[in-house]
């Protein structure tokens, strides 16, 4: 509960931030945090009323509170709220599959019927590709760490190259798609279902960031606050991003893992 208080108080001091730069997602994350609580606290009367708030304040919800609105909608048995959100999740991206459990909804015989048109405005209005490389590079970068971590704890054997070379390549990966696309929001990607979960969630983007930050390398630093502004990262993260550092001094991924390795390996 107080970790709940503390994150909200903290959004709401980076929304007073925002909202004085015309920022278009300033009011949204506040509200969604408090319908996230009403919804954590059985209030669901509440956390319907926070989120329908929430997306009035931008034309593109997030995902993940999408599918907590959806599932919001099914606890207060708002079948018309129910269906309109369930158009949007299809219209970005979110395959049938997901909604397999509601087929005795009133709404999904309907929607059903007309899932390819929905599939058909993802594919015109998103990017697909996009989506595919951003959550191949997001896991590549997941294995990397856990792969350096378990050279750190000196369960596996890496050399200084390997991992230069490791973390070299995702960073550069992750330049290539920003100069083609542009910072991969979900504006540009449409929605990160997770099927394993069936689960809608946000993209481990901030995670990929904190983790190029660390190995040795700042970037979009003059572009974090457009990036929170376009709803591509947590308004949070404007601030902590400034105290992210390596162990180096961030001038490269190789100054960085050569400091690394002296530190864990000094004798090698």
């Amino acid at each position: 509960m107080k970790k709940n208080i503390l994150l909200i108080l903290t959004t709401l001091i980076f929304t007073a931030k925002l909202l004085a730069q015309n920022c278009e997602y300033a009011e949204y994350y506040p509200l969604v945090e408090l319908a996230s609580k009403n919804y954590s606290d059985k209030n669901y009367e509440d956390a319907e009323k926070n989120l329908r708030l929430a997306f009035t304040k931008t034309d593109h919800p997030l995902g993940a509170d999408l599918h907590l609105a959806f599932s919001v909608a099914q606890k207060t048995k708002d079948t018309i709220w129910a269906e309109q959100i369930a158009i949007r999740l299809a219209k970005g991206g979110i395959p049938l599959r997901y909604f397999r459990y509601y087929k005795k909804s009133s709404w999904y015989e309907q929607f059903s019927a007309d899932f390819q048109t929905f599939s058909d405005y993802y594919n015109a209005n998103y990017n697909p590709e996009l989506r595919d490389d951003l959550l191949d590079l997001i896991s590549r970068d997941k294995e990397f760490n856990s792969n350096y971590h378990d050279w750190r704890t000196r369960k596996i054997n890496l050399s200084l190259d390997e991992l230069i070379n490791g973390a070299s390549k995702i960073i550069s990966d992750f330049k290539q798609m920003t100069d083609k696309y542009g910072f991969p929001n979900e504006r540009l990607t449409g929605y990160n279902y997770v099927r394993r979960k069936n689960s809608v969630e946000y993209y481990n983007t901030d995670a990929l960031i904190i983790h190029i930050y660390q190995r040795g390398v700042i970037i979009f630093e003059d572009e974090i606050h457009d990036i929170v502004c376009e709803g591509g990262l947590h308004p949070n993260y404007e601030e902590t991003l400034k105290k992210i550092r390596g162990f180096g001094n961030s001038t490269g991924v190789e100054q960085e893992m050569k400091v690394r390795y002296k530190m864990y390996r000094p004798a090698e």
